[in-house]
């Protein structure tokens, strides 16, 4: 007995304490019911004005809509979305003393589905989505290149590119949306392509493209035929759709036998990017890009200069795709590079003429961290940089492919890959002098 005496006073005492210093405050309060949960966002214990905060944040809050050439940031409002009060009010319970959360009866005894608090106006959603789809026809226009398999697809004239709705025609996918992070969702694309359509725009794009290529091998010039190009190309059918492949066993096999009468002690291409260089202008031809009137086939090789001309300076050959670091008669160091495909690396001497942590290039507004600026090419600016980069608006990168070093791949830049640019920038004095060979 004097023990529940004690225990019923140490309650007084603890309930008593925490009034004094919390304040007498015996108001009601309405707050959410346990596992009240809306999308990500917990809501269960929350007072019911608190959760309404979570949730308009949230629908407040940027998601991001990914494609790898074209992102957007949308906020859930914007999309069409909306809270359902009258649900959220029955996912409640009133409390008689709030503060401690006792004495609590439900404010409804409906078995209530959460994805009902949000609604959702389909006409809104719609329409974003449709204007989203107005800004990727190009797809359906253009041929697409892959330089990771050195692939091609051309379209049909009545292609239309769509993208997969699936994701926004359910409650529970869409409610998943609500989050206290920033959400981020990978769009899928469907192509309503006619298939006999693409497959005629797929042949007779390679047959446009199969035309002579003119090379450089070392210094002789050697016209591959159209006829050896079209061997190159493999048409592979794919769910019924045409796919262009530049075959890299077929390349490599053609330069083989051109070994015979042009391979010299001092001029040996380097295989594996020569063979690149000559897939990926065959691609720029099939998406319609300008090209060199030449590849050059890199070499392997040593520099020009012995290390006399300059205390320090810099030398590029582009038919080796290499630089070459002179420091006091020297050679310190020996980097792979990439020089013009687009457009011609133009050859003669130059001087680094200032130094740019990052700069944007003229076209496709690529980001070129490392920058240090030569001279001009076509009336533009030209010089060494890291290999460039998209970011896209959730913070995804997109770079230009890596396995391009090596080989042509630029618009007339010099590429490195971002630590040796980085260590190129760091080393070279605005002035210094840059030799530009063939």
């Amino acid at each position: 007995m004097k023990s529940l005496l004690v225990l019923i006073a140490l309650v007084v005492i603890s309930v008593s304490a925490y009034f004094i210093f919390n304040g007498f405050d015996f108001k009601s309060a309405t707050i959410f019911r346990s596992n009240s949960k809306i999308g990500n966002i917990k809501l269960d214990g929350k007072s019911y004005n608190e959760g309404l905060a979570l949730l308009n944040k949230s629908l407040n809050s940027p998601i991001y809509l990914n494609l790898d050439f074209n992102s957007r940031s949308v906020t859930l409002k914007e999309l069409g979305f909306s809270l359902n009060t009258e649900v959220l009010e029955k996912l409640t319970k009133n409390c008689k003393i709030g503060k401690l959360k006792i004495l609590c009866r439900n404010t409804s005894n409906e078995n209530v589905n959460t994805t009902d608090a949000i609604n959702v106006d389909k006409q809104a959603l719609d329409a974003f989505l449709s204007d989203y789809e107005k800004g990727i026809q190009f797809l359906a226009k253009n041929t697409i290149i892959s330089l990771d398999n050195y692939t091609f697809k051309s379209p049909g004239s009545n292609a239309i590119v769509k993208i997969d709705r699936s994701d926004f025609e359910n409650k529970e996918s869409l409610n998943k949306l609500l989050s206290t992070d920033p959400t981020k969702i990978t769009l899928k694309l469907k192509n309503t392509d006619d298939k006999d359509a693409q497959n005629t725009a797929t042949l007779d794009l390679v047959e446009k493209i199969s035309i002579p290529l003119l090379i450089k091998y070392g210094r002789n010039p050697i016209y591959i035929p159209g006829e050896k190009i079209r061997e190159f190309i493999e048409v592979v059918d794919e769910n019924g759709f045409f796919t262009g492949r530049v075959s890299e066993l077929k390349v490599a096999s053609y330069l083989e036998s051109l070994k015979k009468d042009n391979e010299k002690p001092d001029v040996k291409i380097l295989k594996k990017e020569s063979v690149s260089a000559i897939q990926r202008t065959i691609l720029y031809r099939a998406a319609d890009y300008q090209v060199n009137l030449a590849v050059v086939l890199p070499l392997e090789g040593k520099p020009r200069s012995n290390g006399g001309l300059h205390e320090v300076y810099l030398e590029v050959i582009k038919s080796q795709q290499r630089l070459y670091r002179f420091e006091h008669g020297k050679l310190v160091k020996t980097y792979i590079v990439s020089t013009g495909l687009t457009w011609e690396t133009p050859p003669g001497e130059y001087k680094v003429l200032g130094k740019q942590k990052m700069t944007i290039s003229y076209f496709g507004n690529w980001y070129m961290p490392n920058y240090l600026p030569l001279g001009t090419v076509n009336g533009y600016r030209f010089g060494f940089h890291e290999i460039p980069y998209h970011v896209d608006a959730a913070g995804k990168v997109y770079s230009r492919d890596p396995n391009t070093m090596g080989s042509p791949a630029t618009g007339g830049c010099i590429q490195l890959t971002p630590d040796d640019s980085l260590e190129i920038f760091n080393w070279a004095k605005v002035g210094m002098p840059v030799y530009i060979y063939e």
